[in-house]
């Protein structure tokens, strides 16, 4: 059909069949970081060690050795004749045992056996010179050596079995990717195989899922419906937690110093960048901050906490809540696999290709006590 144009044409005139101008490279708009996994925006270090599984269930022992120190499980007088210790660390202590206490006022006592209620010990005040004290509950209790009589028998002997822990894994999946062969044929911007395009999305939401579910997930094994789910970070992570609202080096200093106590180490430290304001406010003098003169303009954000207590890397993990951050020993956890992330190909039906997306995994944490977490963050 004739146009009516009989001047030079323009490109404003034919507009039917012009192929559009379209830059071929799609911007994705879902993030596809994950820190744990695979290393992406954790400075390429996997958080995340794997080892093989060869059981859906999978156990390993924690143990530990009876350190003869505590804190006050509640105050005591001068008048009281035995003390309260913290939950659980009774048997570190033993009849004869000299015990040495501080922070509120110094004293001595001799253990002279074990109270009548549960983590008590009946005790001599005043063992040596000076007089019996007050003590505020949480104050350091240090066993300072023995001091039975001279020929007598050893002490009551002391023995601690190992902890038995254990966890599940989880199915990632399965998720289906199917195609015509006619969809599969038909030219795409920036893609040149939509079968292969679409295999690699799946792929990156189970990555994203099992980042979560090492965070977040509950230790579910349902015999019954026969399904399961692996517990996460957070739910195994339970002797050290920190109540603190904001991530100060001074709150993070106390929870390392909790855990060194105990024994641990922690070297990093993974949380939503919200939580890390108060770490990174230029406003905080007692911050302590070298400035290299360069072509730099404005701040560097935090990427290492120093304090008494070691050196802190920092991991950002956009998959976590404002409000949650973690101290992790990154030797001590690690993703038990029983199946890598693999697709497989399905039964061809009709006129169409189809794969499946699965993985098969769990996560093992050993010696939770030397680890810790915040979660009431008020970011």
């Amino acid at each position: 059909m004739a146009t009516g144009v009989y001047d030079p044409t323009t490109s404003y005139d034919l507009t039917v069949g012009v192929i559009v101008d379209m830059d071929e490279a799609i911007y994705l708009l879902s993030p596809i970081d994950s820190p744990m996994i695979n290393g992406v925006d954790a400075d390429g270090t996997m958080i995340l060690g794997s080892r093989p599984v060869g059981q859906t269930t999978f156990n390993w022992l924690d143990d530990e050795i009876l350190t003869p120190r505590s804190t006050l499980g509640g105050a005591i007088v001068t008048a009281d004749v035995f003390i309260t210790l913290a939950t659980g660390v009774r048997t570190r202590f033993s009849t004869g045992d000299v015990l040495y206490l501080n922070k509120t006022n110094d004293e001595s006592l001799l253990v002279t056996g074990y109270g009548t209620t549960a983590e008590t010990l009946t005790v001599t005040r005043s063992w040596g010179a000076g007089a019996a004290t007050t003590h505020a509950s949480g104050d350091y209790v240090y066993q300072v050596g023995v001091a039975l009589a001279e020929g007598s028998d050893p002490e009551n002997a002391r023995v601690t079995d190992r902890t038995d822990n254990s966890n599940v894994t989880q199915i990632f999946g399965p998720t289906k990717v199917r195609l015509s062969r006619t969809e599969q044929l038909i030219r795409k911007y920036g893609i040149s195989n939509e079968f292969a395009h679409q295999l690699a999305q799946r792929t990156k939401e189970n990555v994203i899922s099992r980042e979560q579910a090492f965070l977040y997930g509950e230790q579910v094994n349902d015999t019954g419906a026969k399904r399961r789910t692996t517990g996460g970070i957070f739910k195994q992570l339970t002797t050290n937690i920190s109540t603190s609202t904001t991530l100060t080096v001074a709150f993070l200093q106390a929870l390392q110093q909790t855990i060194y106590t105990q024994g641990g180490n922690p070297g990093l430290l993974m949380c939503h960048p919200a939580a890390l304001a108060d770490l990174n406010s230029i406003a905080d003098t007692n911050i302590v901050r070298t400035t290299n003169v360069d072509s730099m303009r404005g701040r560097r954000r935090v990427t290492v906490v120093s304090t008494e207590f070691g050196d802190i890397s920092i991991v950002r993990n956009r998959w976590m809540a404002p409000s949650d951050a973690l101290l992790l020993n990154q030797g001590s956890i690690s993703r038990r696999v029983m199946t890598p992330l693999r697709a497989v190909p399905l039964a061809k039906t009709g006129d169409a290709d189809s794969m499946m997306i699965v993985a098969e995994e769990g996560l093992e944490i050993k010696g939770e006590e030397h680890m810790g977490k915040f979660n009431t963050l008020g970011y």
